[in-house]
């Protein structure tokens, strides 16, 4: 008899096999990255139908299998059906999603971290009200996923000469993963001029949970949080092992 164990996942992308079944793509909570076969989950009656659309958080019971497993059963936790219905709310979503795939592992040993932030950020997404609420949940994710894969930006010190920054402008030193004494100089780098007022609205939801509100939620507008989420959709992507395809439609204007 094989083998049946039970995972929380969310489904991050899906492929047609013949003309019932999808390979979907999750991310569990207990083992990262997982592909399997949801058999019958293109059938309009079928019990997995819906079950197995892109951002939907299942609680799954699933078979093992000698080159993929199959969902046997999927119990829906929450399909954020609300990223359906706004487009920029879908295509935030999608970066999101395409962050962790980009990123994630079989076996992630932050499996459970990942997870929650990723659930966390489809909620915030899904209940946002305005393009700024949209921005502010998707900046959180962006830096605390950096943190939980290793690559998180420095935000409180030179890269190079490891000066405290106060309050003057550095610059962002793709190469160097964070912000850089303007007076080093960097000929051939990527770098972008940082106000130290974006500095410390950065440092300040880098280091606060991500469900805790700070005055910068209530402060932020699109002039501070646009800017701050081109800065760190550029440094996931220049880190990233795999190229995005989300971020062409995400050129917030």
């Amino acid at each position: 008899m094989r083998q049946k164990y039970s995972a929380n996942a969310i489904n991050l992308k899906s492929y047609d096999f013949g003309e019932a079944d999808k390979i979907v793509m999750m991310y569990s909570k207990e083992r990262g990255l997982i592909r399997c076969m949801a058999k019958g989950s293109k059938k309009p009656n079928g019990k997995l139908c819906g079950r197995m659309d892109m951002f939907v958080a299942n609680n799954l019971l699933l078979t093992k299998g000698k080159s993929m497993d199959t969902v046997s059963q999927a119990e829906t936790v929450n399909s954020f059906f609300r990223l359906r219905q706004d487009t920029d709310k879908l295509f935030f979503s999608m970066y999101c999603v395409e962050t962790v795939k980009n990123f994630g592992e079989e076996n992630d040993e932050n499996s459970n971290k990942v997870y929650d932030l990723l659930y966390s950020v489809l909620s915030k997404i899904s209940e946002s009200k305005t393009e700024v609420e949209i921005l502010l949940a998707t900046i959180r994710f962006q830096l605390k996923i950096m943190q939980v894969f290793g690559y998180a930006p420095e935000f409180s010190e030179c890269n190079i000469c490891r000066e405290k920054i106060e309050n003057s402008y550095s610059k962002f030193s793709f190469e160097h993963g964070g912000l850089v004494c303007e007076h080093h100089p960097l000929s051939g780098e990527k770098t972008l001029r940082i106000h130290p007022k974006i500095k410390d609205f950065l440092k300040t939801l880098q280091k606060t949970d991500f469900n805790i509100e700070t005055p910068y939620d209530k402060l932020a507008d699109t002039k501070v949080t646009k800017p701050c989420f081109e800065l760190l959709r550029d440094y996931i992507e220049h880190c990233s092992p795999k190229k995005f395809n989300s971020t062409k439609m995400l050129e917030v204007n």
